[in-house]
């Protein structure tokens, strides 16, 4: 009995722990993705982003379709130098869910970015430009 005990204490404590890391991830997990052309979505719903990770080419205009799938809830994407946020390279107007919003973005030079809904910071991620 003492050891079931023990192996139910341990995998409380595994689980408590990657719930503290985000879920299976863990905070120092270094998202990675690659440009596949100038349009790119992103969509909102529960106040997340389904992905951690947009790309564009380098040096080339792009647009980015955020559909937001909050009803009543205002969303856009935000890109800055990095995740300090207090350098913008492109603000998105906010747009009210449900709806989708088309945006232009200026060309960026080759780097790792910093992606965000400004009203809802915890929805974030990595933006590659090469």
């Amino acid at each position: 009995m003492k050891k079931l005990a023990l192996a139910c204490a341990a995998v409380l404590a595994v689980v408590a722990l990657l719930a503290a890391c985000g879920g299976g991830g863990s905070a120092t997990t270094v998202a990675s993705c690659s440009p596949s052309g100038t349009h790119l979505a992103i969509s909102a719903q529960s106040f997340r982003f389904e992905t951690n990770c947009l790309a564009a080419p380098a040096h080339q205009p792009f647009t980015i379709t955020l559909h937001n799938n909050d009803p009543g809830q205002e969303h856009n994407v935000s890109i800055y130098t990095d995740a300090s946020a207090t350098r913008p390279l492109f603000q998105g107007k906010l747009s009210q869910g449900p709806a989708a919003i088309t945006y232009d973005v200026h060309p960026l030079a080759p780097g790792r970015y910093y992606f965000r809904c400004d009203v809802h910071p915890q929805m974030n991620g990595t933006f590659i430009v090469k």
